[in-house]
């Protein structure tokens, strides 16, 4: 005689079969069915992969740091040691009325030191490579020099360029001449025409005219028109070089009427 089942177990079974098949529809969230998987392309998941991408970049930072201190250790061992870094000649560009004797034997000093040494003076100095103890005392060297940069050219050379005052007008003067340059600057006072300049007549000064000041006149207007007029005659002889060059051949230049001037050129058969 067959055993009736107990109606409590086939109920149990019954839940046990129903539990399963609702896991098998419905996740843990309710949302989707537990055999999927979230997808990587939710926001959730984007937020998280970006999270590990931070955390990976910034993990190895201290090894990172530490290659580049080694790197930089290396190279300033290089400056330190390598002979194309100790300084072994001077060249001088640009010097045309300044004593090279004088500014060499500054810039001798620097002979079999390393280039680093003596380098600065300012902070913008420094970032450009320069030498501005070296530049200053080349500038005392003589009222003729406008500027000077002084910087080490690899290997182990040291360069100064020089950009000179250039004298390109000559005003009359009681005595003889101030020769005077853009700024209107008296770079040297003449006694006799030993320049190839025009020269300006009829100016008045008004003091004592001293090397390395500004020219004392009445009329500032006509020293500076004269200069405007100078300008041009130094562009047409760089841009037309086949011609006469006027500079040269100019002998006075007188105003006539603000910046109307009289120009006195010798002719080859006597009078101007």
């Amino acid at each position: 005689m067959a055993r009736p089942k107990d109606k409590n177990s086939r109920h149990n079974g019954n839940n046990r079969v129903a539990n399963r098949e609702s896991g098998r529809k419905m996740g843990a969230d309710g949302q989707y069915p537990s055999i999927f998987q979230p997808t990587p392309f939710t926001e959730e998941s984007r937020r998280k992969r970006a999270r590990d991408k931070r955390r990976r970049k910034f993990a190895g930072w201290p090894s990172r740091l530490m290659v580049v201190l080694a790197f930089l250790v290396s190279a300033a061992g290089l400056l330190a040691y390598l002979p194309q870094f100790i300084i072994e000649s001077v060249n001088i560009d640009g010097a045309r009325y300044s004593d090279q004797a004088v500014i060499m034997s500054l810039a001798k000093e620097k002979e079999g030191s390393h280039f680093l040494q003596g380098m600065g003076g300012s902070a913008g100095k420094w970032l450009s490579l320069r030498y501005g103890l070296l530049e200053d005392q080349i500038l005392q060297t003589s009222p003729m020099i406008r500027s000077a940069r002084v910087r080490f050219r690899f290997p182990s050379t040291l360069v100064i360029r020089l950009e000179e005052k250039v004298e390109i007008l000559a005003v009359r003067v009681s005595g003889g001449y101030a020769l005077v340059d853009r700024d209107h600057e008296v770079l040297r006072i003449a006694e006799t025409r030993d320049f190839a300049l025009p020269v300006l007549e009829g100016l008045p000064t008004t003091g004592g005219i001293v090397q390395g000041q500004t020219l004392p006149v009445e009329d500032t207007d006509q020293l500076i028109a004269a200069s405007h007029l100078i300008a041009g005659l130094i562009f047409h002889d760089q841009s037309d070089q086949k011609t006469r060059i006027l500079m040269e051949e100019i002998q006075q230049i007188r105003q006539v009427a603000g910046s109307q001037f009289m120009l006195f050129i010798p002719l080859s058969q006597g009078g101007e």
